[in-house]
């Protein structure tokens, strides 16, 4: 049995600031997150205990990541959540597609 879980899109759409509630699936202790290229922007997470709660930062679990002109990969520590947002600092100038996947030590 994979220790990953499938891929899935968390798309920020133009002159947002985050994407809708992403399941990934189960609840996970870290999320591999590829970032396309973005208009210049932190991207963290938020988080919640079930579909459709209440979500909030991710904190000390969490990197920020920045990216401009291209993409970059990281992985963010997730702690245990399975519904995220996937968040930037910045309002985007186009739809951005970011794929993400859960993963378990």
């Amino acid at each position: 049995m994979s220790i990953y879980g499938s891929w899935k899109n968390a798309l920020i759409s133009s002159g947002q600031t985050a994407s809708a509630e992403v399941d990934i699936g189960r609840d996970y202790d870290f999320l591999e997150i590829v970032i396309p290229a973005i208009t210049q922007a932190q991207i963290y997470l938020q988080v919640a205990e079930k579909t459709g709660g209440t979500f909030q930062e991710l904190g000390d679990g969490s990197a920020r990541s920045e990216s401009t002109g291209g993409s970059f990969t990281t992985v963010f520590k997730l702690l245990g959540f399975q519904y995220i947002k996937v968040v930037s600092t910045v309002s985007q100038g186009a739809d951005r597609t970011f794929r993400v996947r859960g993963g378990r030590f």
